[in-house]
């Protein structure tokens, strides 16, 4: 469930649990002397999202006053939250959750750190500042934006993209609004390709933002007909979070050391995975576990940024046997398929087979930066969950 104070809290821990899923959501995290570092923080593989909220009703005082006081309340406060979390990150290697639980960070020299202000109460009043506002770039969302951006980048490599090409976008190009917000921005970004260059590969020097691209883009043909290109790739997400409850409430079990294990290399991997290509990967799954009459035990498939994935189909009567398949069918396809480095594996029972054991299901993962025949010196551990094989680089 998600954790907050205030309803804004809540609201915005609850797109962060659904966009970035509940592994890698951190609402009201805990900092120095155990006071809350920020309003919720995200962190998934190198990536650490911090996230401030603040809700400031505007007053209208007839003249900038009433701006102003709104600004400092809702955006300074809120950036100054955020540069204060960023810096005693920067200090320490793990920080613990609202529930006490430890969260580990990624290691200091690759960490990735995208800063975001959600500033609520000014409903369109006040110009918004945003950018780079003296300590690094900080991402500003409103009433009309916040649900737009979380939720059509609703994976944590969409939205920290799109965050990269928005501040590649104003350090070239000068934005302005001309009654449009960020909800306009993302629109551009969506029909450009998930991109900020046009057709011909130019980028303007100045783009002015009306206020119904959005609005636009959403009510198009072009947008629906992409949502239900995407409607399978929830599955992908509720596989995820299938074994994120298992994490959490068990542990993943290390068949080598015969001890329970918290590695979640497997599960950061697939969270990466954009949109796009879970809709692909959560079809490729499906319909390798629908078609028995395909009569065939394993499947590979692609993913994003050199990872690829392999399916199989085992008893859990011969678990040790579909294990030991299953490691070494991911090996085949990192030494195979050109460019993968990271292997994900997934094996289980076929659907609706009785099974006098019961059903289980294994996970798999491999990542070997280079290749060598000599398994023996890349091999350094074997952990499953489930079956999981840890790191083996």
């Amino acid at each position: 469930m998600s954790h907050g104070v205030t309803p804004s809290e809540i609201f915005v821990a609850g797109l962060c649990e659904r966009s970035f899923l509940k592994l890698w959501t951190h609402p009201n995290p805990k900092g120095k002397n155990d006071k809350e570092l920020c309003d919720c923080l995200v962190v998934c593989g190198d990536h650490i999202v911090i996230i401030s909220v603040k809700e400031n009703e505007y007053k209208d005082t007839g003249d900038t006053t009433g701006w102003e006081r709104w600004q400092k309340a809702a955006i300074e406060k809120s950036a100054s939250q955020i540069w204060g979390a960023e810096r005693w990150l920067a200090s320490v290697d793990r920080f613990t959750r609202h529930d006490g639980r430890f969260v580990t960070l990624p290691e200091k020299c690759k960490r990735r750190y995208h800063r975001i202000s959600i500033s609520l109460g000014g409903r369109g009043h006040v110009p918004l500042k945003w950018g780079d506002l003296g300590n690094g770039f900080v991402h500003l969302c409103d009433e009309y934006s916040v649900g737009v951006v979380f939720g059509a980048l609703d994976t944590i490599t969409d939205f920290v993209e799109y965050l990269q090409a928005t501040e590649e976008l104003v350090s070239k190009a000068r934005l302005v609004f001309a009654g449009g917000g960020v909800e306009d921005l993302v629109a551009l970004y969506l029909v450009h390709g998930r991109s900020f260059t046009f057709e011909d590969g130019s980028q303007p020097d100045m783009i002015i933002l009306n206020d119904d691209l959005w609005r636009g883009y959403s009510e198009s043909e072009e947008y629906r007909a992409m949502q239900e290109d995407l409607k399978e790739s929830y599955i992908w997400d509720s596989l995820v979070e299938y074994y994120t409850e298992d994490l959490l409430t068990d542990g993943m079990f290390d068949m080598l050391s015969n001890e329970v294990t918290d590695d979640q290399h497997a599960l950061v991997t697939m969270a990466l995975q954009p949109r796009m290509y879970r809709a692909g990967l959560a079809k490729a799954f499906k319909e390798f576990l629908d078609k028995p009459e395909l009569k065939v035990g394993s499947r590979a498939a692609q993913g994003f940024g050199e990872t690829a994935f392999v399916f199989l189909i085992g008893k859990s009567s011969d678990r040790e046997h579909r294990m030991k398949e299953l490691f070494l069918r991911c090996l085949v396809i990192r030494g195979r398929v050109p460019g993968v480095k990271t292997v994900v594996g997934i094996a289980t029972d076929r659907p609706g087979v009785p099974s006098e054991l019961g059903y289980s299901t294994d996970l798999a993962y491999i990542h070997l930066p280079e290749w060598s025949e000599d398994r023996e010196t890349q091999v350094s551990g074997i952990q499953t969950d489930l079956g999981y094989f840890r790191n083996l680089s």
